[in-house]
């Protein structure tokens, strides 16, 4: 109980005292605007990750915080690449696994080219520009087999892909549980490294979720973006038409049953990290241009 207190008493001391921080600032900038554009465009979507949790928590980013995580059913999102990135601003440019960026993630991000971020949890340090994640939200089989049998080969998939894009993988993530940790420090000594190019393997994981549509799902799956496979997934119900949060001075969509959603990713979600985990991403904004 004494511990509960302690934790309440600094959420609401953090919560009262709370200024964004310079890269926040610039990053709520970019999320109006893009905001903007997904209300105008008719594209759903739903804060997930952090940024959900910093919604119901601190009312909007959470402090220590670098990004921002939305998830877009599956239909709007391939709509939103193929439409979205010539209605943008001159200053914000979409980025995905198959342009001629430095962007290597399967799930797409809207950057502002002005800003950078020094990411430094990698083997490689890098520079990337200032972000917003937009993930797309799948679907799984409803035959309890067939289910089985998508996921197996989904996470077989997702391991060739952190191998072929090994340099890149945050290995100060803190939260990966062991048997992740124990597969990158294998890999570290494994000798024989795989030549696959990252963007082979994520064209077959891009095919491989598009076979399981969301109209034939009882489920929205994101499932790249998250640390412990399938972790986020929530039934259609969960998610629903999405619930209007508050998120700084405005109001974002996120699931219906959030709480739900949290509990399931994050468990006791109203506890706050140790001091020394609150730089999630390893990052520093750096320069603004």
């Amino acid at each position: 109980m004494s511990t509960k207190k302690n934790t309440q008493s600094e959420l609401e001391q953090i919560n009262s005292s709370k200024k964004l921080s310079e890269v926040q600032v610039f990053m709520l900038d970019m999320l109006k605007q893009l905001v903007a554009l997904f209300e105008q465009n008719n594209i759903r979507y739903y804060m997930i990750g952090g940024t959900l949790l910093g919604a119901i928590r601190h009312k909007g980013f959470i402090p220590w915080d670098d990004d921002i995580d939305l998830a877009i059913p599956r239909e709007d999102y391939d709509r939103l690449l193929n439409d979205l990135g010539k209605k943008l601003p001159p200053n914000m440019k979409l980025r995905t696994y198959d342009d001629d960026s430095y962007h290597h993630y399967y799930f797409a991000r809207i950057v502002d080219t002005r800003y950078r971020i020094r990411r430094e949890g990698s083997l490689k340090e890098r520079e990337e520009e200032l972000w917003i994640d937009l993930f797309p939200l799948d679907g799984l089989p409803r035959n309890p087999a067939k289910r089985a049998w998508h996921k197996f080969r989904l996470l077989a998939l997702k391991l060739k892909y952190h191998f072929a894009s090994f340099d890149k993988v945050n290995l100060l993530r803190p939260n990966r549980p062991l048997y992740q940790r124990i597969i990158i420090k294998a890999y570290m000594i494994w000798p024989f490294k795989t030549r696959k190019s990252y963007k082979e393997v994520l064209d077959k994981i891009d095919k491989l979720l598009k076979k399981a549509p969301l109209e034939k799902s009882d489920y929205y799956m994101e499932f790249m973006g998250s640390t412990i496979p399938f972790r986020e997934t929530l039934t259609r119900e969960q998610y629903g038409t999405g619930t209007l949060y508050d998120f700084e001075d405005m109001k974002l969509k996120g699931p219906d049953d959030a709480l739900f959603y949290l509990s399931h990713v994050y468990g006791d979600y109203m506890s706050l990290p140790p001091a020394d985990k609150r730089n999630y991403h390893a990052a520093e904004f750096i320069k603004i241009e």
